[in-house]
């Protein structure tokens, strides 16, 4: 048994996140490649991230921003995500995760990250996004620090 990032209720081993925290019936299971970083959405979407810097936020044609993880389709705006809201960084073996003074804040675990500031990322994190919820994870149940 396994504990889950979510709401921190047991749960079998091999599963991200319980059914609760992963949307109505659906389970986040550990199909991808090992040591691949992810965020896992509570809808149970994942988004890989392959770079150094990832942009979180929502697109906007007009205003021509195009983040490289678009939370509009997700309940973006109607969650409080902001256009440019955060910043995932990947640096060697370290991750963290940056707030871009998002209108509704950007939250780790229960620690508020202030806008410009980096916190250190680390497996099985969770991360709000204004009142949209995610999880960070590497696959190789390893975090990191920066």
């Amino acid at each position: 048994m396994n504990i889950c990032p979510g709401c921190e209720k047991e749960m079998e081993d091999g599963v991200e996140l319980c059914p609760e925290c992963a949307g109505e019936e659906e389970r986040v299971t550990e199909e991808c490649p090992k040591d691949e970083a992810m965020l896992v959405l509570e809808d149970g979407q994942s988004f890989s991230l392959t770079r150094e810097t990832t942009t979180l936020g929502r697109s906007d044609p007009l205003e021509g921003v195009d983040p490289d993880v678009d939370l509009a389709v997700h309940g973006g705006y109607e969650r409080g995500v902001s256009r440019r809201h955060a910043l995932i960084h990947h640096e060697g073996e370290n991750w963290s995760l940056e707030d871009l003074g998002s209108t509704n804040g950007t939250v780790l675990n229960r620690d508020k990250v202030s806008p410009g500031g980096r916190l250190p990322l680390s497996e099985g994190d969770v991360i709000h996004l204004g009142h949209l919820k995610a999880v960070f994870t590497t696959g190789s149940g390893t975090g990191g620090t920066s």
